[in-house]
């Protein structure tokens, strides 16, 4: 396992400071540290390479035992190459071109780069990625390259009411796209209700209001970017094949930044990205976009995770000291804070864990942010807390190869889903607060869950038994019959009303997925911001709860469905009707929303009464403290548990394992621990 820093980005901190910088790292318990190497500030000249900065420090840290991961920065450009090729600059959808100029992340200059879908910058890019690895390739210090740092459209966070991106490059790859897709111009007429003549009329939507072209404007993109990923990591590879090609996204694009969704926005979709490199991580600064929101950061965390595959996961960037900071400032982390979003790392699986950064920046918008330092670059009480968790857990050498077990619990998240709400003005909000909703739910009763992609749900159905479906208004057909079979191979499928309304492309089926598995003829839908309803928990009680904003209502239930809750006029809420071996359960409103939004207890009693309290076979929790979790982790020879008190007050988890006695743990106040199970 690696604990670390980041610690060079050029030009800052300058070489007086590298010495002392560097023994004070190793001194605080840190086994790695990472380096920028950014294109512009290597290659000034085509062909002509700066490494004298990469090389001094690259053997410093070697001498002090440190490993070092290269984050390689093409966007960080050089001036020469926007000369050359002016027309791969990226353009908005009101054509809006941006040239090349500083920016908060880039000291160096060269932001946002070009769009790699003109050949000639994509290989000259590839070029410099490959001299960097070629450079290395041999240093044992030096475990990998970092290919892409935070994979998204580049100028998606400076400008966030803007769609990139439009040059002439991508319009004429997405033409391409589009013919692959469909064939012909008929096929793609009555996929977008359009009537072109030719291919030539056919174009990228620059303006929401139709679903079906923007949808497949952002998929083309979301699949570009992780081609785009392939290339970068194909082009190190290749010059140094015995190095990890890993890279971190700026968070999970399902989510969002701050909670609120941005998949079609940043193209971010972790799921996609994953697939493409060796080895995936996860920047979060949870006090400065979080809201400092422990559980906010947590999901980031595990949904990141399962995107990762089984392949090493890290928390790439993590908070250190304040966030972005201009004129007004930004609130610093506190010790206490520290500790705990390591442990929500190593909670959810991280096998690495990097701060955002060693030094206070010096100058730009995020000086003077970021700093595990104090200002002198000193010791603070910060970099103490981090030292003391990297000690505790690279002593637990049995737990470095653990890998997490899989929770019998499962959300399902959707590419379609997201996209559809995205494609319908920019709605993704509502997508991700359901997604939100139902993983908080989980999260207050301290039942863990796992999340399930579409792309993944055939391979994880076998260990799975509940699967919830939030506020999942497009699935494709595809998605449709593995959730059925999910729930005829004897599991629990629990939808949301309008789950798979709407196909992949956004238009409403005649039939969708509740038509099917319940067998009624119709369903309507109404609008309101609280939507009242009633359900009867395991003893039969009545519980008042909120839905938000939609009303589902069945027409002409069948008779073998069991009503097992109502709406205030009486139409049924909440049903109930075997599938094959296993159980469909729906509900005509979002209880996850009205969770999110409204805090409704109701709501959240729904969501937790669905779920298995025995997340993991062979594994009993008796008690559980308030705001705490715990989850589970198989080693060869040992189990381990991850628990973390995010409460104000000391408390304890009561657990027992098959063929061994129950026993209690006690976890200080906003800390964690390590438990072997072993020794119980």
């Amino acid at each position: 396992m690696y604990f670390g820093t980041q610690y060079y980005r050029p030009p800052f901190p300058g070489s007086a400071d590298w010495d002392k910088d560097l023994a004070l790292i190793a001194d605080t318990g840190f086994n790695l540290v990472k380096l920028w190497a950014v294109w512009s500030w290597i290659e000034r000249r085509p062909e002509e390479y700066a490494f004298e900065d990469l090389d001094r420090l690259v053997e410093k840290c070697a001498a002090l035992g440190l490993k070092v991961v290269l984050n390689l920065i093409p966007e960080g450009a050089p001036y020469w190459l926007e000369r050359l090729h002016p027309d791969a600059r990226y353009c908005s959808h009101d054509g809006k071109r941006l040239g090349f100029s500083g920016a908060a992340n880039l000291p160096s200059g060269g932001w946002p780069g070009l769009c790699r879908d003109k050949a000639e910058v994509e290989a000259l890019a590839n070029r410099f990625l490959a001299a960097v690895a070629a450079r290395y390739a041999e240093v044992d210090a030096v475990i990998g390259f970092d290919v892409w740092n935070e994979p998204h459209i580049d100028p998606a966070f400076d400008y966030p009411d803007d769609l990139f991106c439009y040059c002439d490059h991508s319009r004429a790859k997405f033409a391409g796209w589009l013919r692959g897709e469909y064939g012909t111009v008929e096929q793609l007429n009555r996929a977008w209700h359009r009537a072109y003549a030719d291919w030539e009329d056919a174009g990228a939507p620059i303006r929401f209001g139709t679903y079906p072209d923007m949808i497949d404007w952002r998929r083309f993109w979301l699949e570009n970017h992780a081609d785009w990923l392939s290339s970068r990591a194909e082009a190190v590879k290749a010059t140094a094949p015995n190095k990890a090609a890993m890279t971190h996204v700026p968070f999970s694009g399902y989510l969002g930044q701050c909670g609120e969704g941005g998949l079609g926005q940043t193209l971010t979709d972790e799921f996609l990205l994953a697939d493409r490199v060796e080895q995936f991580g996860l920047t979060s600064f949870p006090k400065w976009l979080m809201g400092n929101d422990f559980v906010q950061h947590l999901m980031h965390v595990e949904l990141v995770a399962a995107a990762s595959g089984g392949k090493p996961f890290w928390q790439s960037e993590l908070q250190s000291g304040g966030g972005l900071w201009g004129i007004e400032g930004n609130p610093v982390a506190l010790p206490e804070e520290i500790r705990l979003w390591n442990w929500n790392a190593l909670a959810g699986g991280a096998k690495g864990v990097l701060y955002w950064q060693w030094r206070p920046e010096p100058s730009g918008l995020e000086s003077p942010g970021f700093g595990l330092t104090a200002l002198d670059g000193g010791p603070s009480e910060r970099t103490v807390a981090a030292g003391e968790v990297a000690r505790s857990i690279l002593a637990e050498s049995g737990f470095h190869g653990a890998m997490a077990a899989l929770s019998v619990n499962g959300i399902y998240v959707s590419r379609n889903a997201d996209l559809f709400a995205f494609a319908a003005g920019r709605g993704e909000k509502l997508y991700a607060q359901a997604l939100y909703g139902a993983y908080e739910a989980a999260y207050s009763a301290g039942v863990p869950v796992r999340f399930v992609h579409g792309d993944r749900l055939k391979e994880a159905s076998e260990k799975l038994s509940v699967l919830y479906v939030p506020a999942a208004f497009s699935l494709s057909g595809e998605e449709t019959r593995m959730l059925a079979e999910f729930a005829a191979g004897g599991g629990t499928l629990v939808l949301e009303a309008c789950a798979g309304m709407y196909d992949e492309r956004g238009t409403i089926r005649e039939r969708s997925l509740v038509h099917d598995l319940f067998g009624v003829e119709a369903l309507e839908v109404s609008i309101e911001d609280r939507v009242a309803w009633e359900w009867a928990d395991a003893s039969g009680r009545p519980v008042a709860a909120a839905g938000a904003r939609y009303r589902q209502d069945m027409m002409g239930t069948a008779s073998r469905i069991d009503v097992v809750g109502h709406f205030p006029d009486g139409g049924p809420a909440l049903c109930r009707i075997a599938h094959g071996s296993g159980t469909v359960v729906w509900t005509g409103t979002l209880p996850s929303v009205a969770y999110r939004r409204f805090g409704d207890d109701g709501a959240r009693r729904f969501i937790v009464a669905q779920l298995e309290a025995q997340a993991y076979p062979g594994i009993h929790v008796g008690a559980l403290g308030d705001r705490m979790l715990y989850r589970l982790f198989e080693a060869e020879g040992a189990r381990y548990l991850a628990i973390v008190n995010h409460g104000e007050f000391e408390g304890s988890i009561r657990l027992g394992a098959d063929g061994a006695p129950a026993a209690t743990f006690v976890v200080p106040a906003k800390d964690g621990r390590l438990i072997r199970l072993a020794s119980l």
